[in-house]
C-alpha cells in the first residue's frame, strides 16, 4: 500500500484499518497539500481552501 498513513504506520498501529467514507482536499493558494507535505510559513499565513465530499447534514471523523 502506498497510502502515507499506512506506510507511516499510523493506520494499523494508531487506528485500525478503515475505508474512507468521503474524500478531502486541501489547497494553500494553488498548492495541493498531501499527508507529509511541507509548506512554508508564508504560505500557511493564509487560511487553506478545504473541500470535503459528502452530505452537508452528516457528521464525519477526521483522521
Amino acid at each position: 500500500n502506498v497510502d502515507p498513513l499506512v506506510v507511516g504506520r499510523v493506520i494499523g498501529d494508531v487506528v485500525d484499518m478503515f475505508v474512507p467514507a468521503v474524500s478531502m482536499s486541501v489547497h494553500y493558494g494553488t498548492k495541493h497539500v498531501n499527508n507529509g507535505c511541507d509548506i512554508k510559513p508564508s504560505l500557511a499565513a493564509v487560511a487553506p481552501r478545504v473541500a470535503i465530499t459528502g452530505f452537508p447534514d452528516q457528521l464525519y471523523t477526521l483522521v
